[in-house]
This record gives C-alpha cells, sequence and structure tokens, in this order.
C-alpha cells in the first residue's frame, strides 16, 4: 500500500467518528443533556483507563530524557504557534479585523493551539498500531501542551492568571498520567523482576476491565467532538470575521506546520518525532471555545477559527502527514 493510502485509511475512521457525532447530534440521538454526564465518564473513567494502560504497558521508557523531553516539546510547540500569531496580530491584526485585545488573544490562542487530544491519539494508534512507544509518548507530550494552555493561553486571554489557574492542569487526565508514569517506573524497582510477573498475572483480570473501559475511550471523545462541532456550528457566522478566519487557516494550517516539520526533523528520537509530524498536521484545538467563553475572550473568532480549520483539515491533514513521511518512518 502507498504511504498515502496507508495515511487515509488510517484518517478515514477519526473524521468519519467526527462526523458521525455531527450527524447525530443534528437528528437528536445524542442530546445535549447527555454532553455532561458523557463527558464527564470520558474525561474523569475512560481516558485515564486508556492512559495507564497506554504508559504502563508500552516500552517507551529508556532514559529520564524519555519522560522529559516531550512535555518540553509539547510546551514548546505551543508557544511557538502562540508566538508566530502574536506577530502576525501585532504586523496586520487590524488589517484583517482583529482590533480589541479580546479579539486579538481569542485569535492568537486558537490558531496558535494544535488538536492534541480526542484527535491525534486515534491517529497515532491508527498509523502506528505496533509502536506502543508513539502513543505513550504522545500522552506524556500532551502534559507540556495543557501547562502552556493554562498559563500562556489564560494570560492571552485575560491580560492575567485567574485565581487558581492551576486547578486546570489538576484534571484526571493529568494525574492519570502522573500515576500511569509512577506505576511504570515505580513498581519493577520496588518489586522486582519476579514479583512484577507474579503481580501481573494476579491482576490480569483487572488488566482485561481496564483494557476493555479504554477502548471505549476514543469512539465516545470522537462522537462528543462531532457533537461539539454541531452545536457551535449554530453560532459560526462565517461571513463576519472572514479575514481573520482565513488568517488563522493560512497559519494553522501551511505556516506552522512547516515549522512543526523542522523540529520534527531534530534528533527526537522515533517515537517523539512521529508525535511532532502528527501534531503538523492537526487543526485547532477545540477546547479553547470554552476558555474564550469563560475567561473573556471572543466565542465568535474561537468558533469560527475552530470550524473552518476542522473542515479544512480533511485536505491538508494527509497532505502534510504525507509531505513529512508519516506512513514511512
Amino acid at each position: 500500500m502507498s504511504p498515502l493510502l496507508v495515511i487515509l485509511s488510517a484518517l478515514v475512521p477519526v473524521f468519519g467518528a467526527i462526523l458521525t457525532g455531527f450527524v447525530v447530534r443534528r437528528v437528536g440521538w445524542l442530546t445535549e443533556s447527555a454532553d455532561k454526564t458523557l463527558i464527564a465518564l470520558t474525561v474523569r473513567l475512560l481516558m485515564p483507563c486508556l492512559i495507564v494502560r497506554a504508559v504502563t504497558t508500552g516500552d517507551w521508557f529508556d532514559s529520564p530524557r524519555d519522560l522529559l523531553l516531550p512535555p518540553v516539546i509539547g510546551a514548546g510547540l505551543s508557544v511557538m504557534g502562540f508566538i508566530v500569531c502574536a506577530i502576525f496580530t501585532t504586523l496586520l491584526g487590524r488589517r484583517v479585523g482583529l482590533h480589541t485585545p479580546a479579539e486579538r488573544g481569542t485569535f492568537i490562542l486558537c490558531a496558535g493551539l494544535f488538536n492534541y487530544g480526542y484527535t491525534p491519539i486515534p491517529l497515532v494508534r491508527e498509523l502506528f498500531p505496533s509502536d506502543t512507544a508513539t502513543l505513550a509518548t504522545l500522552l506524556i507530550h500532551n502534559v507540556g501542551v495543557d501547562t502552556a494552555m493554562w498559563t500562556i493561553g489564560l494570560l492571552l486571554l485575560a491580560g492575567r492568571l485567574q485565581p487558581r489557574w492551576w486547578a486546570g492542569l489538576l484534571n484526571p487526565v493529568v494525574l492519570a498520567i502522573a500515576v500511569a508514569v509512577t506505576l511504570k517506573l515505580g513498581v519493577p524497582a520496588l518489586l522486582g523482576e519476579a514479583l512484577t510477573v507474579r503481580a501481573v498475572s494476579a491482576t490480569r483480570p483487572l488488566a482485561a476491565l481496564l483494557s476493555l473501559l479504554a477502548d471505549a475511550a476514543i469512539p465516545l471523545s470522537l462522537l462528543l467532538t462531532g457533537a461539539t462541532i454541531a452545536d457551535v456550528w449554530r453560532q459560526a457566522d462565517f461571513r463576519r470575521g472572514l479575514p481573520a478566519t482565513a488568517a488563522a487557516c493560512v497559519l494553522r494550517l501551511g505556516v506552522l506546520p512547516v515549522l512543526f516539520l523542522l523540529v520534527a526533523a531534530l534528533p527526537l528520537g522515533l517515537p517523539l518525532g512521529r508525535v511532532v509530524l502528527v501534531q503538523a498536521a492537526m487543526p485547532a484545538a477545540i477546547f479553547p471555545i470554552v476558555l474564550a467563553r469563560h475567561y473573556g475572550g471572543d466565542q465568535g473568532i474561537a468558533v469560527r477559527v475552530v470550524i473552518a480549520t476542522q473542515l479544512l483539515s480533511i485536505v491538508t491533514s494527509p497532505l502534510w502527514l504525507w509531505i513529512g513521511g508519516v506512513a514511512g518512518r
């Protein structure tokens, strides 16, 4: 199979599940009243199960570098995105209709921050099904992205860090990563090899339950992503702010991927290099819509940037993955 077909075959189920979520929301099969409990179930139970399984079973740890470098790269990529978008708003912001600090901050956050969770996780699993190290590395890398979003991202929207801003970092996903890394590194050292093998055998039914719950995380999260897009679609008036939306698409889907590919060319190691290549192909993250709503940003800009980049990524994502040579890695 050609590299492009490999990439397309990996992307089809991911985008297909998001489209399914969009459709079932529009026809009323997945209602907004169900979102609160389903999101809580995904974030507090299913996704932590996926993280614990991926991190504890993945053969990804050879040195402290494997634990420390991914979050540094994740934060660095986020900051690089913010800087590029901030330079654009400084030079050309008013020409594309970004006049207020709230509009400029929202633009920088949404165009600068890539989708680092529900879309790249299943994509990595599809592209590298036999490589457990890449998925574990992606999850650890995401801690750095979360840190950048809850610090610099909030500064961009509100002009200052909010009281208890750090509470956003203490979310179930980050805590699950901390627990999983502790189990991965600490249990073998404490028990020794022989006792570790016995412990694994004794907990096999529990591991089977964990795996069963983990397998439900991605399908449900993708359905909820599609449903969220269906909700905010009604709020997106693309006739307003068209120049800013077009600029965000050019930056997020055109300029920043080139810079990400340059970072991927550094000696990062195979798993982290793969993660950066996948992130190069990602559209804007969806969660900044929520941040814009609650921290004084411009929700209209956030919605338009997210929807436009999500739609265009159907074309640009396979292109950047192919250019980056993901299928050959």
